[in-house]
């Protein structure tokens, strides 16, 4: 394959991928070949190749007669994903405890103040990206590198379902509280609290999305 070619296909799946994962093409939103060729600038066969690797991703069902779409959020592929980073992002948070220095605490502090301020700001960029500095911090901490690296791959798996967690009301007071709970336990070395309060944080984060999706499907077939 030429190497233009492959770049055209990799900058074509690397920006419809990005839209989908930060909500720009919503579930259910057709992809049209043409159309996303214009805006990025490219011609329409590397985009029809981007659509169909998305397509093994599971991000894009393609369908005879109607073409591309965003595939719709599963409820089962949500519970299991939350369900799985409850239980290691609890382990995480339990591990990194005895190794947190207190710059380490002392930056802790300061990321919820930074999310406390994107809150009241209603910067939701800002305050998922404060939140993933948040657990890094404390995965590092963990000094388990296989157990970061599924976490890094279950965060990144979330991003569709995470971006709608952020616009459900009272969810960002939520999600600072539940994020001083977790810094808090922390700091005073109560391992097992912390693994809790972490692995509670993610169970509560699923069952509002559950709530939330199931909610956006009714309303959707009214």
């Amino acid at each position: 394959m030429p190497e233009k070619y492959r770049t055209m296909q990799e900058i074509a799946y690397g920006a419809i991928r990005d839209g989908i994962l930060t909500g720009r093409h919503g579930p259910g939103q057709r992809l049209i070949a043409d159309e996303l060729a214009k805006e990025l600038g490219v011609s329409r066969m590397p985009v029809r190749e981007a659509l169909h690797r998305l397509e093994a991703a599971g991000l894009v069902t393609i369908t005879p007669h109607r073409g591309a779409m965003v595939s719709e959020l599963s409820e089962n592929e949500c519970a299991e994903i939350y369900h799985i980073r409850a239980v290691l992002d609890g382990l995480a948070t339990r591990l990194a405890s005895p190794n947190l220095s207190q710059a380490d605490h002392t930056r802790l502090a300061r990321l919820l103040d930074a999310m406390d301020a994107a809150v009241a700001a209603q910067n939701l960029e800002r305050v998922l990206r404060v939140n993933r500095q948040f657990h890094t911090l404390i995965w590092d901490a963990a000094r388990a590198p296989r157990l970061r690296e599924l976490l890094e791959n279950l965060y990144d798996a979330s991003q569709r379902f995470r971006n709608i967690s952020v616009l459900i009301p009272g969810r960002l007071d939520q999600i600072t509280h539940e994020h001083r709970l977790i810094a808090e336990a922390l700091a005073r070395k109560d391992a097992a609290a912390a693994e809790r309060f972490a692995t509670d944080h993610h169970e509560g984060t699923a069952r509002r999305l559950l709530a939330s999706i199931d909610g956006r499907r009714e309303h959707a077939q009214e």
